[in-house]
């Protein structure tokens, strides 16, 4: 198994009229990542170009952590958000191709 950094970066567009919302949320979310097994560091971005839209980006110290990460069956972050109707679309993209991790797409 390839132990590399590994990154993911998760675009969320906020439903209508919900912007200022979700990003108050998503900063409490990313706040807390670092404490998480694996996670070097996390950052989120409001796009300059799109005011519904935020970016986290977190990177790990092994493709192995973000994996076992993502495994995990409740993700309290993303239940927030579906339960508040913050989010109209959620992007993910990770560095998987990098990663030697049976079933990485």
């Amino acid at each position: 198994m390839t132990q590399e950094v590994a990154s993911n970066t998760v675009k969320i567009y906020a439903a209508h009229g919900r912007s200022k919302e979700l990003g108050e949320y998503l900063a409490t979310v990313v706040e807390r990542l670092p404490d998480l097994p694996g996670c070097l560091s996390s950052g989120l971005t409001h796009d300059a170009q799109d005011a519904d839209l935020w970016i986290i980006d977190v990177h790990w110290s092994s493709c192995q952590a973000m994996s076992e990460h993502f495994a995990k069956p409740s993700n309290e972050g993303l239940n927030g958000l579906l339960n508040n109707c913050f989010v109209r679309r959620v992007a993910f993209d990770s560095d998987t191709e990098r990663c030697d991790l049976p079933g990485a797409i």
